[in-house]
């Protein structure tokens, strides 16, 4: 064979061998880029973008509460959306005219505030960059009630993910690679570059879509998160507006139980299935991830020397039996309880208190109306 035609033949080979890759690379890149399109990714994508939703959140702007702040201590409270109304409540007015209070709860709670900096959905992770951000920002609060409901710690937790990468700047998370380690740097920046990874691309989502069926987990999740409700936005109140928090028309249900039909099947039934659903029948498993964030909590805030108290949120009866089996309590109380004894922390369980206030907004979420007297709980040993 002619010398020269062979050389070109094996130049091709090569070139063939280098194209191929990457015009397939290229071609994956195009079809992933396809997701940008918006009616695109609400038929396909499992996860939604609401980064835009949380960003007074992840940019601190809710602390501009501290210049409204008029008590004599602050505390600040991190954790998921169980955290959130406590940016309202309490609040010097309302505990005054607080019907559940007694003059003892009162005489705790006549020198105190709070500041929320709750997120929908929180993972530990996230939890940690919020209180990173806040201390960051030069606020040393008088205490910082951190929330330790078992949510925040399931490797099952679909909100944990979606969160990560949907909510952490980029920027925040090249900064302090140190803080948060190379695998949530990675986690952070991965699917900036995949959208399907990010937005979870399903096929069966399609389906499900065009068949009209419920989507279940996701469609809840997005109905919320669209609606801005627990802690998809901004706080629906402010300190600068006093009066309407003290004389808040509270939208609740009081001793909720089957006697509420529809409204205690939408709210409260179907929330303990989708719990079950997203758990898929497994006992309680904390993901080492998250137990890593939560010990940088703990040693965050004890190197700044800033008083904590670690709580687990109070749910409604019907989610309170959720992954309560033995294997399950013996995972938090070996993993998280033991840990803080370990550190000299206290932990609080608000779903053993003895509360008159039978308030909820639904099976995950106490009525604001109730946040005086879980504060007055909480904050009984404080001094």
């Amino acid at each position: 064979m002619n010398p020269k035609i062979q050389g070109k033949g094996r130049r091709f080979q090569k070139l063939f061998i280098f194209l191929i890759p990457g015009l397939a690379l290229f071609s994956y890149l195009l079809a992933d880029k396809i997701l940008i399109i918006d009616p695109v990714r609400t038929t396909l994508a499992s996860y939604r973008p609401y980064d835009a939703a949380f960003a007074s959140l992840i940019h601190n702007d809710d602390l501009t509460e501290l210049e409204y702040v008029k008590a004599r201590k602050v505390f600040l409270a991190a954790g998921t959306s169980r955290s959130m109304n406590f940016s309202g409540y309490p609040n010097l007015g309302y505990t005054l005219k607080d019907p559940f209070l007694t003059p003892e709860a009162r005489e705790i709670l006549k020198d105190w505030e709070g500041v929320s900096i709750g997120m929908q959905g929180a993972s530990m992770s996230l939890i940690y960059v919020r209180l990173l951000q806040a201390i960051e920002r030069g606020w040393k609060p008088d205490l910082v009630l951190v929330e330790v409901t078992k949510d925040s710690f399931s490797d099952r937790r679909k909100f944990k993910e979606f969160l990560k990468q949907n909510v952490i700047p980029l920027d925040y998370g090249f900064s302090h690679w140190r803080e948060l380690g190379l695998e949530n740097l990675w986690e952070i920046t991965y699917p900036r570059i995949f959208l399907a990874y990010k937005y979870r691309f399903s096929p069966k989502n399609l389906i499900t879509y065009i068949k009209g069926d419920d989507l279940g987990w996701g469609a809840l999740m997005i109905e919320e998160m669209e609606r801005g409700s627990m802690g998809g936005g901004k706080h629906s109140y402010s300190k600068k507006h006093r009066e309407e928090v003290e004389n808040r028309k509270f939208e609740d249900y009081n001793n909720p139980d089957a006697s509420l039909g529809e409204v205690y099947r939408n709210q409260f039934v179907k929330r303990r299935e989708l719990a079950d659903e997203e758990q898929g029948g497994q006992p309680f498993r904390v993901d080492q991830s998250e137990y890593d964030a939560f010990v940088k909590i703990i040693r965050l805030l004890q190197d700044k020397k800033i008083p904590a108290l670690y709580w687990s949120a109070k749910v409604h009866r019907i989610l309170q039996s959720f992954t309560n089996d033995e294997a399950s309590k013996k995972e938090f109380k070996t993993k998280i309880e033991d840990t803080l004894k370990s550190y000299g922390e206290r932990y609080l369980d608000a779903n053993e208190f003895p509360m008159k206030c039978n308030y909820y907004q639904d099976a995950n979420h106490l009525s604001e109306r109730c946040y005086t007297e879980l504060a007055s709980f909480l904050l009984k040993d404080i001094r």
